[in-house]
């Protein structure tokens, strides 16, 4: 039997159809065999691999005997892959399968210059494959960093509408009002002491009933996805520096991150191990046209406690006892957690006894859990009362002063960078020199800007009323709020032979 093969990755004006290659093909057969002819033809499949219906069912008949001719109509309409075409030669060889392709003239026959042929063709069939991969690649990027709208569905709180980038026109993100306030809603409510993922999803869907933008209901990976989004802040210079830290590269100079628009975030897939949001690594970060929806400083906080959630993972959120996730054994510096009795009651149980003796000897002697927080609650709320007196430290506003200042800090700490990679590769001295000096002298530009920064007016904040609410309402205090003040004011809660040893963090983190 003869069999035909052809191919169509696209349906594109200046491409050759499916029915015109078979057509060509049959063209170069006698009468007797065009009738006893069978075609394969697949439309839509690129050339890089071999999985495309059409021909894993050619490949078949040839396996099984069926084919003893094939033709195609060129040969990278069979394969853009040298790999690939060199498995179907052998394939061919050993069934004794004649191979033709008739606009490249080629047939694959048993001597050495007729496959040495086919497979130089099919290195450059290849090598276009890869070079029009990279020209999309490449187009895709550059569109990117111009602040080019690629495509896709925009996130939750925005529409789409026009707009124009360097005199061309684009889609961009507009805000879309109820959809907006919700966002903002839920930064403001996640920065809120307590609030997690969790309490955000149960407010959106059993609270107040918000869909998503598909219609469905909320997950926390959405929310989490949603709160890192950058194509809601405002971005100012700390947010640039923020994403610059983690690896992003930024398509804008520092200086144009004023505080009013959102960003793009375009990630490579490829390689990528965790949510493009999560790993900025390789992505790219572009100022986009669109305002953003929530200020600089919220944003950044929400940041912040983001990534310190993904740092303590579960800790913490046991349900018997306010001091889940800060107790440690003090033989063996493993969890104490918390297990109710049958009988009634909690045992406090070390992780370290799992792995036996060698590394935990045990306690001779028992505590409870009810000794445990009695004797904690008794260290941590002397403690607190005498906070109430220390000033929170100030925080200054992000003004345009603010701002300006962080922005050229951000600018002085990129020339530290590049200067410090130049000395690792320079051996003489005089040139080491130099460059040391020119070091030296950014890094005290750096302070000064950075002392100036710290001048600026600042709004005072002041905690003692708060601390005294807590004090006051302790005893009446939920399970979560307890935890929330010992997470605070605890570094850990050492349990030992007979005794309980709080461990107090430093104010505002401060060293003692």
């Amino acid at each position: 039997m003869t069999a035909v093969y052809a191919r169509q990755s696209a349906d594109r004006p200046d491409s050759i159809s499916v029915e015109t290659q078979v057509q060509r093909c049959l063209d170069r057969l006698p009468a007797s065999e065009r009738a006893a002819c069978r075609t394969y033809t697949d439309r839509g499949f690129s050339g890089k691999d071999t999985g495309r219906p059409a021909f894993q069912a050619l490949l078949s008949a040839i396996r099984d005997g069926e084919v003893g001719k094939l033709l195609v109509y060129k040969l990278d309409r069979v394969s853009r892959s040298v790999h690939d075409f060199t498995g179907l030669c052998a394939l061919l060889r050993e069934k004794g399968v004649a191979f033709q392709s008739c606009e490249d003239g080629l047939t694959l026959d048993e001597t050495p210059a007729g496959t040495a042929m086919a497979q130089i063709m099919m290195v450059f069939a290849q090598f276009e494959r890869e070079t029009i991969q990279r020209r999309v690649t490449d187009n895709y990027y550059s569109r990117a960093r111009a602040g080019m709208y690629l495509g896709g569905r925009p996130p939750f709180g925005f529409g789409k509408g026009e707009t124009r980038v360097a005199g061309k026109k684009t889609a961009c993100y507009i805000e879309a009002p109820a959809q907006a306030e919700a966002v903002r809603a839920l930064y403001r409510r996640y920065l809120e002491p307590g609030a997690s993922l969790g309490s955000l999803m149960r407010w959106l869907n059993d609270g107040v009933r918000i869909p998503t933008g598909r219609g469905g209901a909320w997950g926390t990976v959405q929310l989490g996805r949603l709160l890192r989004n950058p194509a809601y802040v405002r971005a100012d210079a700390a947010v640039y520096r923020y994403l610059r830290d983690k690896g992003a590269v930024l398509t804008d100079p520092v200086d144009e991150y004023t505080g009013q628009r959102g960003c793009y975030l375009y990630a490579p897939r490829a390689g990528r191990t965790q949510s493009k949001f999560t790993g900025l690594s390789g992505a790219y970060v572009t100022l986009a046209p669109h305002a953003g929806l929530v200020d600089a400083q919220g944003w950044l906080c929400a940041q912040r406690k983001l990534d310190q959630n993904r740092m303590v993972k579960n800790s913490g959120r046991g349900s018997h006892s306010w001091l889940s996730g800060l107790m440690k054994c003090a033989a063996c510096g493993y969890a104490v957690t918390v297990s109710p009795r049958p009988s009634g009651g909690y045992y406090l149980y070390c992780g370290g006894r799992k792995k036996g003796k060698a590394v935990c000897p045990g306690r001779g002697r028992t505590v409870t859990l009810g000794q445990a927080e009695a004797a904690v609650a008794g260290a941590l709320l002397p403690y607190l009362q005498s906070l109430a007196d220390v000033p929170l430290p100030r925080q200054p506003a992000h003004t345009a002063d603010w701002n300006r200042l962080e922005a050229a800090a951000a600018g002085i700490e990129e020339e530290i960078a590049r200067l410090g990679r130049n000395m690792a590769f320079v051996e003489q001295e005089d040139v080491v020199r130099t460059l040391a000096g020119e070091l030296h002298a950014r890094q005290q530009a750096l302070g000064r800007l950075r002392a100036e920064q710290a001048a600026l007016p600042a709004p005072a904040a002041d905690g003692g009323a708060r601390f005294q609410a807590a004090l006051r309402g302790w005893p009446q205090a939920t399970l979560e709020e307890k935890k929330l003040l010992a997470r605070a004011a605890l570094e850990c809660v050492r349990i030992g032979d007979g005794f309980v040893e709080a461990i107090l963090a430093s104010p505002y983190g401060a060293a003692q």
